[in-house]
């Protein structure tokens, strides 16, 4: 018997994931663990969006949460990220060919090392990436993630001199990605580009951004 696909969606903000609830037929909200989850379906697909919350513990979380609780048999992520090359702009679309955590630092390891899946890059279901790459017409590159607000310019320039592939900066994609590939559940990103790390920026262009990266969801979909 074929196994029922299940849709899961995860953005940290309500921002990013309030625009789902209005292209579903029968939206229904719930609280799963202290995250605002909405079901339904959009023609024949069923979605489960989760809102994570902000940083790698709480997008980690719902990953797990999508697979185990929800069973979700392939996740986007999605929402918005800081660009760290200069040809990123705000409100480009950007989906992510590889991610790495640039503030996982260990003794006797390269930087962004993991050390159950090995290496110190994760990859994205090619399939789905390359589907909304095509969908939306984005930016590809590296996606790096970490606990902080990429800010400081000298942040920056460390982030890049170690990961020198590194085109945008968030603070959840990676650990979603990490756990996908954990559970072998496949796994896609897409992030509109808010800012250059400057929050006078972000606070301008968080609420297009976020709506953007919605409609590049959907229309992947």
């Amino acid at each position: 018997m074929e196994r029922e696909e299940i849709i899961g969606i995860i953005g940290a903000m309500d921002i990013e994931i309030e625009g789902f609830a209005g292209a579903m037929t029968d939206a229904v909200r719930s609280d799963s663990f202290g995250s605002e989850v909405i079901t339904g379906t959009r023609g024949s697909q069923r979605l489960v969006v989760v809102k994570s919350g902000i940083g790698k513990v709480n997008a980690g979380f719902a990953a797990q949460m999508l697979v185990t609780r929800f069973g979700a048999t392939r996740i986007y992520m999605t929402g918005i990220a800081g660009a760290l090359d200069k040809s990123l702009g705000a409100l480009d679309l950007f989906v992510p060919d590889k991610f790495v955590q640039y503030d996982v630092i260990m003794p006797g390891e390269s930087d962004g090392y993991m050390d159950i899946l090995g290496g110190n890059f994760v990859l994205p279901d090619k399939s789905m990436a390359d589907a909304l790459a095509n969908k939306t017409g984005a930016i590809r590159g590296t996606m790096a993630t970490g606990e902080r607000f990429v800010e400081a310019e000298e942040d920056k320039a460390d982030i890049l001199r170690r990961f020198p592939s590194v085109m945008a900066a968030d603070m959840e994609s990676g650990a979603v990605a990490q756990v996908c590939a954990r559970m072998r559940v496949p796994m896609a990103c897409v992030k509109v580009i808010s800012d250059a790390g400057d929050s006078m920026e972000y606070g301008r262009f968080k609420l297009l951004a976020a709506e953007k990266s919605v409609s590049a969801v959907l229309s992947a979909l």
